[in-house]
């Protein structure tokens, strides 16, 4: 068997261009997919700062007058109109949009100013606001006439952008959702005939998981994409076998006295330590370059070695799979468009291509059980808790990936008399 392996590694060797391009071909992705979605996810995200400024030209006490007026002038009786008056006085809309932006929950990601029209044209300007909210004048008159009487508003909120922007258009959605909400209470307390609840804004946050660390974009891009040019080499290894086919290598192998699983077992052993070489150095280079797992300890390194290891089994029994079907089937372009089309549903399935979480669950299942997949999902964990209880199922299983596809390939495998 040491000299088929020999061989299978000579093979490789010959083909330096090809070993050359599985090497940089990752490399050079990681860093494009890095530098190109950079920014957008995880702890490499900017945290959004907002700058707001807030023109107040509503007179709030001139509107109560003018809603009390018409509220007076209205053919309803003295307890009624009452009513009516005492319920619109409750309520500020002016008063509800100033202290909605000034709110603390808000406070940590928007700036708010208070300024006049033309001072805060000309910050906008500048570049110093991103957008206006100009409260005009008549505001409180307006909503209050809308809310309790029924009549058409004739004073809108006015939102003023310069330009379009991710911060415009989220003050733009927090806006229109606030509003939003504020028309439904309105509304609900129309039908139950309530009291007006003072409005509190929905209670968020972010559950922080103790010992966990996060995992971000750019080491999802790491192990996602190694690990989908590693799946290639399985491929790669069984188009190799078509010329050795060609050339009736394996023929003189099976007329000897030689065990033909040793063929095979030496492009196993060849593809696992080509694979295991291409992810060790992979790793090694996008961490020097990109440095993307920071401050990880040796401990988390040694850990994904034996990721790595264990995952290269893997791939090495899906090649003797591959190996086995390539010397049983007399059209290798068949085949090796059926084994490019596997790898590409294991890594769509995997989340090589992209994260599973938008999938059915069913699916997402599914995808924790492809190697790749299995791999992806249990980095993330030893990435982020570092526990090493989180290695040992998903590598028995890796392991027995392998064991299986080596049977499946020793027991399809060509014998004597069936070339």
């Amino acid at each position: 068997m040491r000299s088929f392996l020999k061989k299978d590694l000579l093979v490789f060797w010959r083909d330096r261009k090809e070993v050359l391009i599985s090497l940089l071909a990752p490399i050079v992705l990681i860093i494009v997919l890095n530098f190109a979605f950079s920014g957008l996810f995880g702890e490499d995200a900017e945290v959004l700062d907002i700058d707001l400024g807030i023109v107040l030209e509503d007179d709030e006490s001139l509107g109560l007058e003018q809603f009390t007026e018409a509220v007076l002038e209205m053919d309803l009786s003295e307890e009624e109109k009452t009513g009516i008056i005492e319920q619109g006085s409750s309520i500020s809309p002016s008063g509800l949009m100033t202290s909605f932006f000034n709110d603390p929950e808000l406070s940590g990601w928007i700036t708010t100013k208070q300024l006049s029209e033309e001072e805060a044209k000309e910050e906008v300007k500048n570049g110093n606001l991103d957008a206006i909210v100009k409260i005009p004048e008549g505001f409180t008159y307006s909503v209050l006439s809308k809310l309790m009487l029924d009549q058409s508003a004739e004073v809108d909120l006015v939102l003023q952008i310069e330009e379009q922007s991710t911060e415009s258009d989220t003050i733009n959605n927090i806006i229109s959702n606030y509003l939003n909400t504020l028309n439904f209470q309105f509304a609900l307390q129309g039908v139950t005939d309530g009291e007006l609840q003072e409005l509190v804004l929905p209670e968020g946050g972010r559950e922080v998981v103790e010992g966990a660390e996060s995992f971000g974009i750019s080491q999802y891009f790491t192990v996602a994409m190694s690990s989908l040019f590693a799946l290639f080499i399985a491929s790669t290894v069984a188009m190799k076998t078509t010329m050795e086919k060609r050339e009736r290598v394996f023929n003189r192998i099976i007329l000897t006295n030689t065990n033909p699983i040793s063929f095979l077992m030496g492009k196993t052993i060849s593809t696992f330590g080509f694979t295991w070489l291409q992810l060790m150095i992979v790793f090694g280079v996008c961490q020097l370059l990109l440095n993307v797992f920071a401050g990880k300890s040796m401990a988390f390194w040694v850990g994904a070695i034996v990721i790595i290891t264990f995952f290269s089994l893997a791939v090495a029994g899906l090649s003797a799979v591959f190996t086995t079907i390539t010397l049983n089937l007399s059209n290798t372009d068949a085949a090796n468009g059926a084994f490019n089309l596997v790898i590409m549903l294991l890594a769509a399935v995997g989340g090589n291509l992209f994260p599973i979480q938008g999938l059915p669950e069913w699916l997402q299942s599914v995808g924790e059980w492809t190697p790749n997949g299995l791999s992806l999902s249990v980095f993330m964990q030893w990435a982020q808790f570092g526990d090493p209880q989180t290695l040992i199922i998903p590598m028995v299983k890796l392991f027995m990936f392998f064991i299986g596809c080596l049977i499946i390939g020793i027991f399809l495998f060509p014998r004597r008399g069936r070339v």
